[in-house]
Order: structure tokens, then sequence, then C-alpha cells
């Protein structure tokens, strides 16, 4: 199977019915004898900030000496940046070679394309030697195709909000017992003290997280901040974003609890090393500044109006490009940000799930009714016709879905080419 067959055969699955349940994976794993039972295991949840958890877990545990299996979701331009060893994501060869076993395993092609990626995660940090394994949920948690792990590590649920409620439920109390559906009876279960959540402590070994590390400085232009820990140690993260300092305490709660020794050294060497595109990301493009986040629900935008309250270019103008799935909270999305639009250009997103751009374009005409609101071609054109206008602002924001955030980290990358 050539890299091009493995891509259309997943491709294919996007249409499997989802089958509410673990039990089919497991039987599949089972058949490519239990890959995900070779390699201990991270497992994080959470409805925003789990994605950057990973990232920080996996490379502190990197800067320890260890081999590490870093396995997230969704992936902003290319499929293999879901599964990585050491920081490097899986070749072409070894994913068509892994997605063919995957397939060949499934007697009945009921696997989903999730599924089928899960399964060829495990194989690879299986057979990849790897000593430890960071894994993030795809949705949820408790039925989640990467819930088959049985004695993880350590587990951890990140933040609890609205979002995805047709598969999760319509309460923040439902949305919640999706989540804590990882912990494991006698396991480490790490989270943060939040209401919703107060009914966990009975579940796991819990450990429960009270307050976050402190931006104690920000280099806004190198995308950094130091963070102070409650013992007063500070760390340099490569990650901007005002909720980074709760994704940090809870990575360092959670090897803390697994029982792994992570040196001191290894944890300013990992954080000041951590790279998780597309979140708060900044830009440099000549004399403009792009600035690209993936966020896509209410919490993930009040998120980044907070961060971007606090940044260096918020009194500056600014042009939003923004785009979003026509299942999210429109409203919820766009409340927090809507004292921050007055130039804002609307796109659709590279996914049959997009929000078709007139209907968004009206919401956020009755959210800021003195923005400038223009509908964009497509990201790639949006973001060359700012680039190109002496006029337009300096500084752009491009968020509201992570498909719009690889569309326009792509975009920036081949115009980067051609020059």
């Amino acid at each position: 199977m050539t890299f091009a067959q493995a891509l259309a055969a997943l491709e294919a699955r996007r249409e499997t019915r989802v089958e509410l349940g673990l039990d089919r994976v497991r039987a599949h794993l089972a058949r490519l004898g239990d890959p995900h039972e070779r390699v201990p295991a991270f497992h994080v949840a959470g409805t925003n900030g789990k994605g950057s958890t990973c990232a920080m877990l996996a490379a502190v545990l990197r800067a320890s000496g260890r081999r590490v299996g870093l396995y997230v979701s969704p992936h902003l331009a290319d499929v293999r940046e879901r599964i990585s060893v050491n920081g490097r994501m899986i070749s072409e060869r070894a994913f068509a070679r892994l997605i063919a076993r995957a397939l060949a395993a499934d007697q009945n092609s009921r696997l989903t394309y999730f599924e089928l990626l899960t399964s060829a995660a495990f194989l690879h940090f299986a057979d990849s030697g790897c000593g430890v394994a960071v894994l993030e949920t795809g949705l949820g948690g408790r039925l989640d195709a990467t819930n088959v792990v049985t004695r993880p590590l350590a587990t951890v649920v990140t933040s609890v909000d609205y979002d995805h409620q047709e598969f999760l439920g319509r309460t923040l109390a439902r949305i919640a017992a999706q989540k804590v559906g990882i912990f494991k009876a006698g396991r480490p279960a790490v989270f943060p003290d939040l209401p919703v959540l107060r009914h966990a402590r009975t579940r796991g070994d819990c450990v429960v997280v009270h307050r976050p590390w402190i931006a104690v400085r920000t280099d806004w232009a190198r995308g950094e901040q130091v963070l102070r820990s409650p013992q007063g140690r500070e760390y340099p993260l490569a990650l901007l974003g005002a909720r980074q300092g709760w994704n940090a305490a809870l990575a360092r709660a959670a090897v803390e609890a697994s029982g792994l020794s992570i040196p001191e050294s290894a944890w300013r060497k990992g954080l000041a090393a951590v790279k998780w595109p597309g979140r708060f990301e900044v830009r440099s493009l000549g004399r403009k500044t792009l600035i690209v986040d993936g966020a896509h629900n209410p919490e993930a935008t009040r998120a980044l109006a907070e961060t971007w309250t606090a940044s260096a270019w918020f009194n500056r103008p600014s042009r939003w490009i923004l785009g979003l799935m026509r299942d999210k909270d429109l409203a919820g999305v766009l409340r927090p940000i809507a004292p921050f639009l007055r130039d804002v250009v609307v796109v659709r997103p590279p996914s049959p799930r997009a929000l078709e751009p007139l209907e968004f374009a009206a919401a956020i005409r009755r959210a800021a009714p003195g923005a400038h609101v223009a509908v964009g071609r497509d990201p790639a054109h949006a973001l060359a016709a700012w680039r190109r206008d002496a006029a337009a602002p300096a500084v752009a924001v491009c968020a509201g879905s992570l498909y719009l955030a690889g569309a326009a980290l792509k975009a920036i990358a081949q115009s980067g080419r051609r020059a």
C-alpha cells in the first residue's frame, strides 16, 4: 500500500457510522497483538487545553531522555502530524504500512477513520520502542478509541465546557461524565478544581490542581513566556496563551502523580522547546504580523480574548479572518471576541462541516454592529489580500477553527516557498 492509497482508504472511512462502545476496538487491537498494552501512557481529555498539555508532557518526557510517542488530533496540514515519536512525525512509508496492517485486521470493515488512526499510533509506538506515550482523546473520553488503555501512568482532564453536545450531552454534567470516563481505578486522575468535576473525586486516585502557574514575563514577538509555579520556580515556555499556566500545572501534577522521575533541568529544557502550532501562534511576515489561533468554542474564544487583551497588539488596528464549523455555538463563540471586531473577513474553512460564510457574516454583524464585514473567497486568498494591501491593518488574527488554522499556516508556508 502506498501513502496515497492509505490516505484514500482512510478517507473512505470518514462516513463509517460510529458505533458506541470499545469492544470492537479492543477486539481489533487483540488481533494485532495488543500494541496499546506494550507502552505505558499518559491519557489526556478535556474540552480545551488537552493538546497543549499533551505537547508539554511529551516535550518534558523527551528532555528527560525517554523515547516518547505522541498521538494528537486533529491535524492541521498533514494527517501524519497526529502520530510522532520524539518530535518526528511518522514517515509516509511507515504510515502506509501500519494503516495496511490495521485495515487487514479490521475483519468486517467497521472501524472509523479515527479508530484506524488510533490503531496505527499504538502499532507505531510499540514498533518504535517507545518508553512512554502521551495520548490525546479525540472526542469526549469514555467511549473514545484511546480509552482502551487499562493501566495509564496518569489520566488528565484539562477543562469542561460546551462543545460537541450532539455526542457528549447537552449539560456540563453530562459532558464532564464523558471526560472523566478515562479515569481508572487505582490510577492517578488529575484535574482542575472545577465545580462540575467535584463528583470526580470519587474516581481514581485523584489529584486536584487548585492554582495555575502564573505568567511573570512575556515576549510576544518571540512567542514565549516565563511561568512561575506555586513553589516559586520559573520556567520558560515556548507557547503563548493566558490559559497555558493551567496546562503546565496539570502536566506537572500528572508526571509527579505517575511516579516518574523528571529532573528540573528536563522541565526547563522541555517547556522551552515545546511546539504546538495554531494556538496563539505569532508569525512575523515582513512589516505585518499574523496570529493564528484554533479557538472554536466559547471557552476557547474566552481564552483567546483574554490573551489578546493582554497582548502587545491589543491597541493596534487589526483584521480578523474568521471561519467556523456549522455545529458550533455561533453566539457563544462570538460573544468574547465581538468587542474587538472592527475589520472582519469571513472565509470557509476547508471542511464539509464548515458554516456558510454568509450566515456567519450576518451573525458577526449582529454581534458587532460597528464592524466592517466582508466575505473572502478562501483562507489563502484572504491572507494574500491582507498581505498585499498596504492600507490594511498591520496585524491580523485568524481564528474560529483548527481547520482554518491549518489552512492559514499552509498558505503562509506555500507563499514562503514561492518567494
